[in-house]
This record gives C-alpha cells, sequence and structure tokens, in this order.
C-alpha cells in the first residue's frame, strides 16, 4: 500500500472517532467550579491588544540576517562551492564535512530567532549586532578574493535560471525560515518569558504570531503548480483515472490528503486531552490545518489563468471586505460567543474560520500571481544575462540584473506595505480573525520584504556553504513532518508542564530543546527519505 493510501486508512480512523466523541461536551464551561487547566491556559493566551508592524518585521527579519551572517562566516574562512556541487576550503582544497555547517546553521539562523522573540527588547538589538558584525568581516574578507565568481546554476539564490519550473533555492530558504519560526513561537507563547503582545490578537490588531496562517497560504501558493506554470498531473489517484468524471476533485483529494489527516488528528486530539483552543481564533472544531486545506482545495478547483490571479485576489478582498464591514459578517465574527450560545449549526459553531476564509482565499490568489511573476521574472533574468555577456561575479556589477531582481522585488513589498497601511488607518485595522483587507495587504508586504532579504544575503555572498544552508534546505524538504514533530513536542511540554509558571532560564531551555528535537526529526526524515528512494532505484 502507497503512503497515500495509508494517510487516507488514517484520515479514516481520525474521522470515526471525532464522530463517535461527546463533542458538544468539547469546550463546555464548568459553571461555578474552579478554572480548569486548560481555561488558565486559554485566558493566559487571550486577550492580547498586539505590538506594531516595525517590531514584527524586525524579529522576523533575524532569520534572513542569520542566513547572510551564515555566508559572511563561509567567506571569513575562505569556504565556498565548486563548480561540482562540493564544499571546499579554499586554502586546503579540503572538502568539508556538512555537519560543521549544520552546527553553524542552527547557531547562526535559529538560536537568534529564539532570542529575538523570546526577549525582544535586549535579545534581539544584541543578536542584530552580533549578526551585523560577522556580516561586516565577512564582507571585507570577500572583497580581498578574486576568485568568488560562481558558475551557472550552483549558488545562485535563483537555481538554475535558464529551467522553466526548476527549483527556487530563494523560495526554499524562506519557507523553511517561515517554518522554523513558527515552530519556536507555538511553544514560546506558552510561558511568561514570551511578550503577550507578540501573541494572536483577539479581535484587530497586530501580533508576532498573526502572521503564520497567512505565510503558510502564501507560501503554498509561490510555489504552486499554477505559480510556476507547471502542467496538471494526468496521473491515476485513487484508482481514478484522468478520463473519468471526477478526476479533478480526486487529484484536489489526493494533494490535500495530509492536510486533512492533520487537521483530524489535532481536533481529536485537542478533545483527548483537554488541550487549549481558545475558540475565538477559529472556532469550536475548525483549524489551522483545515484553512490550508479548504483554501488549496478552492485554489484548485477554480481555475484563473496565472496572469489574471492577483486581479482576482483583489475583486475577492474587495467584496470579502464590502461583506465584513456593510453586511454584518465582521461583527458576526467578533461576537464572543460560548458554545452554547453559537447554536448547534457547524457553520456557527466555527464561524471564524469559515467566514474567513474568502480573505484567506485572496491571500492565495495574490501569491500565485506573484509567484508566476517571479518565475517569468528569473527566466527574463537569463535571457537579458545572456544577452548582454553578463557574468555572476561577487564584487561588480556583473551581476546588475540580479539586484535590478530584487529590487522590483523591494518595491513591490512598498507597494503592499502603502495599500496595508491605508487600510489599517482608513478601512478597518489588521484582523486576522476575519482575515480582512489590512490583513491580507500587509502579509503580502511582509513575507514579499522577508523574501528580498534572502535573496539580499545571497547576492552579496553568493559563493556559500551551499545555495542555502543546509539547515534550512533540509527543513524545506520535509515541512510536514518538522512541523508535525513541533506541534508533538509544543502538546507534550503543555501537557507534562506547568508552561506559566515557569521561570525563563526554564522557557529558553524548553523552547531550545524543543527547535533540536524539530530540526532533527527534519534530518532524520531526510535520510530515511532518500535511503528509501534509493532502495527504490535499485528494484
Amino acid at each position: 500500500m502507497t503512503t497515500r493510501g495509508y494517510a487516507l486508512r488514517i484520515a479514516l480512523i481520525a474521522a470515526m472517532l471525532l464522530i463517535l466523541c461527546p463533542l458538544p461536551a468539547w469546550g463546555a464551561k464548568g459553571g461555578a467550579e474552579a478554572p480548569s487547566k486548560r481555561e488558565r491556559k486559554e485566558a493566559f493566551v487571550s486577550n492580547n491588544d498586539g505590538t506594531t508592524f516595525t517590531e514584527v518585521s524586525a524579529i522576523v527579519l533575524i532569520v534572513p540576517l542569520g542566513a547572510a551572517a551564515r555566508r559572511a562566516l563561509d567567506a571569513v574562512r575562505g569556504i565556498r562551492m565548486n563548480a561540482k556541487g562540493e564544499t571546499v576550503n579554499v586554502a586546503s582544497g579540503k572538502v568539508v564535512s556538512a555537519s560543521t555547517g549544520v552546527v553553524a546553521d542552527f547557531i547562526l539562523i535559529v538560536v537568534p530567532a529564539i532570542a529575538a522573540m523570546m526577549s525582544p527588547e535586549v535579545g534581539m538589538p544584541a543578536v542584530a549586532g552580533i549578526l551585523s558584525l560577522i556580516l561586516h568581516v565577512g564582507l571585507r574578507a570577500s572583497t580581498k578574493r578574486d576568485d568568488w565568481s560562481f558558475p551557472d546554476g550552483v549558488a545562485s539564490p535563483f537555481g538554475d535560471e535558464s529551467a522553466p519550473h526548476a527549483k527556487r533555492p530563494y523560495l526554499g530558504a524562506y519557507r523553511a525560515a517561515m517554518t522554523l519560526t513558527t515552530a519556536v513561537a507555538i511553544l514560546a507563547i506558552d510561558f511568561h518569558a514570551f511578550p503577550r503582545r507578540l501573541g494572536k490578537t483577539q479581535t484587530f490588531g497586530v501580533g508576532l504570531m498573526d502572521v503564520g496562517t497567512g505565510s503558510f497560504v502564501l507560501a503554498n501558493a509561490l510555489v504552486s503548480r499554477e505559480a510556476r506554470g507547471v502542467p496538471p498531473t494526468r496521473e491515476c489517484h485513487f484508482g481514478v483515472e484522468p478520463y473519468c468524471l471526477g478526476y479533478n476533485a480526486v487529484v484536489v483529494l489526493h494533494n490535500v490528503l495530509p492536510l486533512l489527516v492533520c487537521g483530524i488528528v489535532r481536533a481529536v486530539a485537542v478533545y483527548a486531552f483537554d488541550y487549549q483552543q481558545p475558540v475565538s481564533e477559529y472556532g469550536v472544531y475548525w483549524n489551522f490545518f483545515f484553512t490550508l486545506a479548504a483554501v488549496c482545495s478552492i485554489g484548485q478547483l477554480v481555475t484563473i489563468p496565472p496572469r489574471y490571479s492577483a486581479l482576482a485576489g483583489a475583486v475577492v478582498l474587495a467584496a470579502h471586505q464590502y461583506a465584513l464591514t456593510h453586511e454584518g459578517i465582521g461583527e458576526l465574527i467578533r461576537a464572543d460567543w460560548d458554545q452554547g450560545k453559537r447554536g448547534d449549526t457547524w457553520v456557527m459553531l466555527n464561524k471564524e474560520g469559515v467566514f474567513s476564509l474568502p480573505g484567506y482565499y485572496a491571500i492565495y490568489l495574490i501569491g500565485v500571481g506573484v509567484g508566476n511573476l517571479l518565475e517569468k521574472s528569473t527566466l527574463a533574468l537569463h535571457n537579458a544575462r545572456k544577452a548582454t555577456g553578463g557574468v555572476k561575479k561577487h564584487g561588480n556589477t556583473g551581476d546588475k540584473w540580479a539586484w535590478q531582481w530584487v529590487m522590483r522585488l523591494c518595491v513591490l513589498a512598498c507597494w503592499f506595505w502603502g495599500g496595508a497601511l491605508v487600510c489599517h488607518h482608513y478601512v478597518e485595522p489588521v484582523s486576522r480573525q476575519s482575515a480582512n483587507a489590512a490583513y491580507v495587504l500587509w502579509m503580502a508586504a511582509f513575507n514579499f520584504q522577508t523574501l528580498a532579504a534572502f535573496v539580499l544575503g545571497a547576492l552579496i555572498f553568493p559563493s556559500a556553504f551551499a545555495r542555502t544552508a543546509k539547515l534550512l534546505d533540509v527543513c524545506n524538504g520535509n515541512l510536514l513532518v518538522m512541523f508535525l514533530v513541533a506541534n508533538v513536542t509544543t502538546g507534550i511540554v503543555n501537557v507534562t508542564t506547568d508552561t506559566m509558571g515557569a521561570s525563563d532560564q526554564v522557557a529558553y531551555w524548553a523552547v531550545f530543546n524543543h527547535m533540536v528535537a524539530t530540526c532533527a526529526a527534519a534530518f532524520f526524515a531526510d535520510s530515511l527519505f532518500k535511503t528509501l528512494k534509493g532502495k527504490a532505484k535499485v528494484e
């Protein structure tokens, strides 16, 4: 049986458990009894008014800054990738072990992210200063060398620029970094050491953890088949051939099945372990995985040409915002009802998750449109360089086309920032809960500026340990495994530990070990999958 077959069986078993469980009792209050541990934790992470756009951006930009510092460290040590794809020490000519780079990746990328989130007033300036010093030293070291040119398609952050649908390392680094920061935040929020203002906002406001769902939706859109111009698959799925009626629906089910399984398992686990889940986030039974699955399903079932996708996203967003402000949908979402007042209908029980879907779908459409534009721009980058005889060489203007590419991305991010600020101040403040216009435009601006930061770091230090840091490369290839392990370890810590009463030192140590386990799981999965693929080829 295939992996998808096993996943389908697990989904059916989990669904049966979900149906058989006495779900109406889930989330019910205890009357005059003392608040339970779950209720105290829900109150602990609720009623947050948020922080500022600047603080959220500054904290997250620590990650691409760390990735650039990782490249700078290679420059200082004289380590580069040669034309064969091997990582070598320029001075000795010896091949460098990949394990050495992994430790440096964790220290310069993950540890600064933990420090910036857990202590933004002290940790963030400290790590930013240290990383900036490494960048300065690395830049001075690299400018003294004359051997930092790199072959096409090896160290370029754009991957193989001449090949359509090729893997784009800058997108991989961005997706991995987003997942790593999310993994840090989902456990850190449960400790007092994590500033409350960085958690998810209740109704309106800007919080660090508000960027999670929107960023995942946008990331999925940027690498989707529609964005990259990949023809639709014509393979047989679940025994249904391409010429059969309903084949497209089966393909969609095949693609979103892992998300559905994760969503069902999480829903059952939350009930079974009496785990905290404020219903104001998604509703009673809804969760993050169901939002991703629903958006991906709609995006694949409703066919829109990529060149018109961003325009369609703008139309959907305008209609969604009109419904929020003029049709009473916004007030319905924000109504602070407990389970007893929501009624018995499935839609009302999950009103936050259901009625925010148009906003997340708009993010997806915008992501597909911009992703398609970035793919075409990358191919145009190669053609322009080839037509003018430009070479990719560090420290001169030979790669001016790549710099123009990233500057266009920065301009695009600025446009979205302008739209987000206008909507935030003059239409309706940012609301993750309803995924309104200000939130959608903020997600686009925030993620595109992060993408630009990764590309900038790669252009400044092109001859690095690899096209992307080894840790980011492995995590990008095993995002689902890493995210699931992060959720499991977060649940274990919360069930076995009184996180609200833990000291700051315990919080730091718990989050650090949590990230070590998460990254280790990604490497184990990567090694396992490569072994299985090797055996399959032999057979």
